[in-house]
């Protein structure tokens, strides 16, 4: 339930839960109530709290036989606030109003430079909780934020602001639904039905073309059908479009695996608990498409933008591919399959080539959970992200920089390209040993990408997380490219 926005330039200090901000040094300005100030400056005292970059004070109180909260969030020295840590702080602070069940939160920020729109955004997705399968005795116990009270001059571009926030926080809890959803019900039949529901959403600037399996023999994508051989459910390559207000194309492919057993090359039974991850990629291609069906017509400099989903189960069966199989992919290249876990490429491998090939692409983002090799390297808090022109990730490391999309770039070593050489085939699908796992995956992607600016994310290890779910990583930042980007 994503909560009512409201403005008001007069704090009333009526809501459960306020939210300020502190420069380091302790400085609330002068026209904030002294209900709070007062109560703030005795618990600040005590805790010797004065507003470092990471600190936060939480202090509560009775008034009016109500229990009132109040979080204030440091921001460090002025000069070096930093947008993401703001963010984080105040998404964090959302939380605990949740845990403290106030129904009407208010926030006052005038110190940390934050667009209202980024403020709403981190507003909204604090509120975020994925209680589909919960009980109606757990969700009367945890009511949602029904109203968020900003304090805050009015001016003629502030509900635009709301507006967008709001819209770019909604698709990143799209996808954190769609990723959340356990795969008894998310089926690739799901996903394009989400596809049709965006397209009917937004009344003519998002279509829907889908490719079924006789589509996409006829077109020669040997790999991404031979990835859902063994399942019952059948395949679907769903390709979303939207028109921008530039010449440049640019298409973003998401994996979109709804569960991975491993295949016939399965994987252990611990390792396979969060398979319904594995079309993390997708859901955030979803997410941002949601949010241009929303935002209205020719907001980006890209002429085009379209969104690829390889959509597909990855199953063990009589008619599951066997390792040792060869497929031939859309670009014609011929792959021996000897583990068939490693399958996200495959249907990614036929993605890419039609992006380029069939959609005259010039700029291409895959996102994919592809290896657990990554999450060895990096971590779970880290993607890895590979590219192809250093100019093109230049470009699009502020945006996640700015919102906590966190990555890590690492290295297409061309020499590791020699372990995927098969003596029967033109490309192995898996490299020669147990190191570089990331890298030769996307150097297997490189494969199928000849002149298109191209960035492969894995963001296998951020994508979910035991304690938080899914993330929507790359919704919001890419949402934002796509937006403000004008050098391309």
């Amino acid at each position: 339930m994503t909560p009512n926005i409201h403005i008001r330039e007069i704090s009333t200090t009526s809501s459960q839960f306020f939210i300020t901000t502190a420069i380091q040094g302790y400085k609330l300005l002068k026209n904030l109530p002294q209900e709070i100030v007062k109560n703030v400056e005795i618990k600040a005292k005590k805790e010797e709290f004065i507003g470092k970059s990471g600190e936060s004070l939480h202090l509560e109180y009775i008034t009016d036989d109500m229990v009132k909260h109040i979080y204030v969030i440091g921001l460090g020295e002025k000069k070096n606030i930093q947008a993401s840590k703001v963010r984080n702080s105040i998404i964090q602070a959302v939380h605990l109003a949740l845990r403290v069940k106030a129904a009407e939160i208010e926030v006052f920020d005038d110190q940390s430079g934050l667009s209202v729109r980024s403020l709403v955004e981190a507003l909204t997705i604090g509120t975020y909780t994925f209680d589909r399968f919960l009980g109606v005795g757990h969700k009367k116990k945890h009511p949602p934020i029904r109203d968020v009270n900003l304090i805050i001059k009015k001016t003629p571009q502030i509900e635009s602001e709301i507006q967008k926030g709001i819209q770019t926080a909604e698709a990143q809890m799209l996808s954190r639904d769609l990723v959340n959803t356990p795969a008894s019900h998310m089926h690739p039949e799901i996903m394009l039905k989400h596809a049709y529901e965006i397209e009917k959403k937004s009344k003519g600037l998002v279509t829907v073309e889908v490719l079924k399996k006789s589509d996409c023999e006829k077109l020669g994508m040997g790999a991404f059908l031979g990835v859902a051989e063994g399942s019952d459910h059948p395949a679907y390559f769903i390709v979303l479009h939207y028109k921008g207000n530039g010449k440049k194309t640019v298409s973003l492919v998401g994996k979109s695996i709804t569960f991975d057993s491993g295949g016939l090359s399965l994987k252990p039974g611990d390792s396979m608990m969060d398979m319904k991850i594995d079309m993390a990629g997708g859901a955030t291609v979803l997410g941002i498409f949601d949010f241009l069906a929303s935002a209205g017509p020719k907001i980006s400099a890209f002429g085009s933008i379209y969104g690829l989903l390889p959509a597909c189960e990855n199953m063990p069966s009589g008619k599951a591919m066997k390792p040792g199989d060869i497929v031939t992919a859309l670009n014609g290249k011929t792959i021996e399959v000897l583990n068939t876990d490693a399958e996200g490429r495959l249907a990614l491998a036929d993605a890419l080539v039609y992006a380029e090939k069939n959609l005259k692409s010039d700029y291409i983002i895959d996102l994919a959970t592809l290896t657990g090799a990554c999450m060895v390297a990096l971590g779970n808090d880290l993607a890895g992200l590979f590219s192809n022109n250093d100019q093109f990730e230049k470009l699009y490391h502020p945006y996640a920089d700015e919102v906590s999309d966190l990555y890590w770039r690492l290295p297409l070593q061309e020499t590791y390209v020699k372990q995927m050489k098969s003596k029967i085939a033109d490309l192995k699908n898996i490299g020669g040993g147990r190191y570089g796992g990331a890298i030769t995956a996307a150097l297997f992607l490189k494969e199928f990408v000849q002149k298109a600016h191209w960035m492969h994310i894995d963001i296998a290890g951020p994508a979910h997380t035991d304690s938080t779910g899914a993330s929507g990583w790359g919704v919001v930042s890419i949402i934002h490219f796509l937006e403000e980007q004008k050098e391309l």
